[in-house]
């Protein structure tokens, strides 16, 4: 196992990122019962590697709301850690090697990170210990009302035009990639989050950006901004997006997923990982989680454990035909 408390400098969204020296977790101990199952107390640290207002944090404020439901003896609280797309939390996170009183959310940008010309991270997802992956998400493509263009395909025909970016190596980095191969010319524009994004293209300082479903059907359904195609498989269930047409309808190659799960630290035991898989399954069947399933047009989906690592793996070697 590589040094976790070793200092990174990144080169992520365009500006040079001092990480910092991780120190170890402020999380809580192991507490190992007599029959050998472990059990936290106090307090549980969940971390996010974004910024508050985007996917990411809601994500995890719902399991969050959903483990509470179900928590004896202990409670979660979620802490942002956002910087560098992901590279500052995820590593913060790193350095909390051995310490199952944390959890942290997890996605796409965790495969893709390390892959990032300029990027130094002392770890891969592979370090972690995989949880539960409890979803998937799309993007889709958002302009202001007012805007000419219509569809994705007047988007690719474009070469001069600033385009919203929340995480170039994740979902949106994926769905700039399409449009770039379908011909696309942009100025990307980096920003923390979603909601970031979101504030941009409504004060008119960008003229496009990825979204997710969630984040960007109440400002379509308000009449501030329009959605140009959706990266999903199949067009939206959903009385405000359900016209909105794939990319692959308007002549452009290519789906975007985004997976959505909660990693531990590396070198926890294998009784705090079935814990905390315990603990999520509990959490995928309360109505908050559906609700939020729901709510968010997410495509329900739950792996625990080894399943779930098996996924990672899959995901990741479908990453790397994007960026490497």
């Amino acid at each position: 196992m590589r040094s976790r408390a070793r200092c990174i400098a990144a080169m992520a969204t365009g500006a040079l990122l001092l990480a910092g020296c991780t120190q170890g977790g402020q999380g809580q101990g192991e507490d190992i019962e007599e029959n050998g199952e472990y059990h936290p107390s106090g307090t549980v640290k969940m971390v996010v590697a974004m910024a508050p207002g985007g996917g990411s944090d809601r994500a995890m404020r719902v399991m969050s709301e959903a483990i509470n439901e179900n928590a004896e003896g202990y409670n979660t609280v979620v802490e942002n850690r956002e910087g560098g797309g992901g590279a500052v939390g995820w590593s913060y996170f790193y350095g909390l090697d051995g310490e199952p009183g944390n959890l942290v959310k997890a996605e796409s940008a965790i495969n893709t990170l390390p892959l990032q010309e300029g990027v130094e991270v002392p770890w891969t997802y592979e370090d972690f210990t995989p949880i539960a992956l409890f979803g998937e998400d799309s993007r889709m493509i958002v302009a202001p009302a007012d805007s000419d263009l219509n569809t994705c395909a007047d988007l690719a025909s474009t070469t001069d035009l600033a385009i919203g970016n929340s995480g170039t190596y994740g979902a949106d980095g994926m769905a700039i990639h399409h449009l770039e191969q379908a011909g696309m010319q942009a100025n990307k524009v980096p920003y923390g989050s979603t909601g970031e994004v979101m504030t941009a293209l409504l004060g008119d300082q960008i003229e496009a950006a990825p979204a997710s479903a969630a984040s960007a059907k109440p400002y379509v359904e308000s009449g501030d901004l329009k959605a140009l195609c959706t990266f999903s498989e199949e067009r939206f269930d959903d009385d405000v997006l359900g016209n909105v047409e794939t990319a692959e309808e308007q002549g452009i190659d290519g789906t975007v997923v985004l997976w959505r799960g909660v990693l531990a630290p590396p070198n926890i035991s294998e009784a705090a990982q079935e814990f905390w898989i315990q603990e999520f399954q509990k959490a995928t069947e309360t109505d908050v989680y559906h609700e939020y399933i729901e709510d968010d047009l997410l495509i329900e989906k739950q792996l625990y454990g080894d399943e779930f690592a098996a996924y990672l793996d899959e995901h990741d070697a479908e990453i790397r035909e994007y960026f490497q």
